[in-house]
């Protein structure tokens, strides 16, 4: 008997211990799943801030990118730039925008260079002589670059070429109110984007650019005065084409030439942009006679900075810019081709027409193999009056000359429609349309103006809103896209250099600051 009552109550007590163990536990259990809860909560957070951060980057890696395009002639349009970039994400995000002039450094005395800046690509005081030393007035320089302050509202001339965007925003949090912690800070991110040639590697951009030269009967009766001086449209084309070339690095951006209407230069001449014989047809000869360059500048990438000059000894590229004849109505009838030369034009840089092997290699090793852009520089004075066998062949793939003669509304068409398939292969192919001239504003038909077909016809902004035709030329060559417009022989004579300048500074890269 009393063994079966001690078994009993330990039995009784051993349940009662259990009973009070599972009870024990399930306090523990609550506590941890809270912790863990409040853990998990807090992690969300924590993860939510560094996406957000990352966002952050991305915009403001962007919105760099987006304003270096503008560079270095546009400062205030690539200020715009920025902010309209980042508003598309949120309107309420403000990024702080600062422009430099960024050339490579000495290297390790970490100073900048004795002798002048790159003046078509940046400088911050244009026509003055300035001594910039590193840690004095905001200079700052590394083994690598050196970062001058560029400041356009003080120097409304200043040319700086990279963008600097930084940004800093707070997160609300979900969970981490509910122990008093309302938001969390991203901290400041920095990108920093530079158009053209800044150091770091700092090789200018590998082109090759196509520049097609009006030389029609319009040009050479044209007259403008330059600088005071009178002189034909004609050979203020050739100069501003002369003084754009020298802006380039041809050991990066090659360049080929060709010419409305067709060069049909004898085997036995040096100038190879000769016209036609008079008794010739119309359609004899090439669009493109002149094929790619890096050989069109004097000195060498060593030469001191601004001391490089177009080369003009025959047969060099100055030579045939130079030696390029104008036609005369009397006794060399061809007028304005529009969509033939320009198909031409994208047929040579598809296909690299010229670019030998050791010319490639060379460039490649130089710029580390850095994808090169292909540009169509364009330039005419007038309405489409073409006299060539009828033709709407606007295919890439094939040689045949597009014409539409007695029709400019046909020719602006076939124009268009050679642009549209140039600009959609893949070929990283732009083009850059400029009109001279009154013509210009002449009918197309139910296409519109002939400036207005070429601004169709040029390449889209970065933003990828489409290139527009103002009525004036002040704002045609300030708004930013690739659509340019010359009315007196001054704007013409810079156009192309200005030209030159957005095709090169189109391309932008990411560098790092100096510290």
């Amino acid at each position: 008997m009393e063994f079966r009552m001690k078994k009993s109550f330990e039995a009784l007590g051993l349940r009662w211990s259990r009973t009070r163990e599972r009870g024990a536990t399930a306090v523990v259990i609550a506590l941890c799943l809270t912790l863990l809860m409040a853990a998990a909560a807090m992690s969300f957070d924590t993860a939510n801030l560094a996406m957000k951060r990352q966002t952050l980057q991305n915009i403001t890696d962007a919105a760099a990118q987006a304003g270096a395009t503008y560079l270095p002639d546009h400062p205030s349009d690539a200020i715009a730039a920025v902010d309209e970039y980042a508003h598309r994400y949120d309107v309420s995000l403000s990024l702080t925008k600062t422009l430099w002039c960024m050339i490579p450094s000495t290297g390790a005395s970490k100073q900048v260079p004795a002798g002048p800046l790159y003046a078509t690509t940046c400088d911050p005081k244009p026509g003055t002589t300035v001594t910039y030393v590193a840690g004095a007035n905001g200079v700052v320089c590394d083994e690598n670059l050196c970062a001058l302050p560029c400041n356009p509202t003080l120097v409304t001339t200043a040319k700086c070429n990279s963008m600097q965007v930084t940004g800093n925003r707070v997160v609300p949090y979900y969970f981490a109110p509910a122990i008093g912690i309302a938001s969390g800070v991203t901290g400041a991110v920095t990108s920093v984007s530079c158009a053209k040639s800044c150091g770091s590697g700092g090789k200018p951009n590998p082109m090759n650019i196509a520049i097609v030269a009006d030389r029609t009967p319009s040009m050479l009766m044209a007259n403008v005065t330059v600088n005071g001086v009178s002189m034909t449209a004609y050979a203020a084309m050739q100069a501003s084409i002369e003084r754009s070339l020298e802006t380039l690095t041809p050991e990066y951006q090659f360049v080929t030439l060709g010419t409305i209407h067709k060069s049909n230069s004898p085997t036995t001449n040096s100038c190879k942009t000769l016209l036609p014989n008079a008794s010739a047809s119309g359609a004899t000869g090439t669009w493109m006679p002149v094929p790619f360059s890096n050989n069109y500048l004097t000195g060498t990438l060593n030469s001191a900075a601004g001391t490089r000059t177009l080369d003009m000894t025959a047969p060099k590229l100055g030579y045939q810019v130079g030696c390029m004849n104008s036609s005369d109505p009397q006794n060399a009838p061809w007028y304005t081709h529009l969509a033939a030369p320009l198909k031409a034009a994208a047929r040579a840089l598809i296909s690299n027409s010229g670019i030998t092997a050791s010319m490639s290699s060379s460039r490649n090793l130089l710029t580390e193999n850095a994808p090169v852009s292909k540009w169509i520089i364009f330039e005419t004075d007038g309405q489409p009056m073409e006299t060539m066998t009828a033709s709407n062949d606007t295919n890439l793939g094939n040689a045949n000359d597009p014409s539409a003669p007695n029709s400019a509304q046909q020719a602006c068409i076939n124009l268009k429609n050679v642009a549209t398939a140039a600009k959609g292969a893949p070929n990283n192919l732009h083009i850059i349309m400029i009109a001279f001239g009154s013509d210009t504003t002449s009918s197309c038909g139910n296409q519109g103006t002939v400036r207005e077909v070429m601004a169709s016809a040029a390449s889209p902004r970065a933003n990828g809103n489409a290139s527009v035709a103002p009525s004036d030329c002040a704002t045609a060559n300030s708004d930013g896209d690739f659509f340019f417009c010359a009315t007196t022989g001054d704007e013409l004579k810079s156009i192309f250099t200005t030209a030159v300048g957005q095709a090169s500074a189109s391309v932008t890269k990411f560098v790092r600051m100096p510290s």
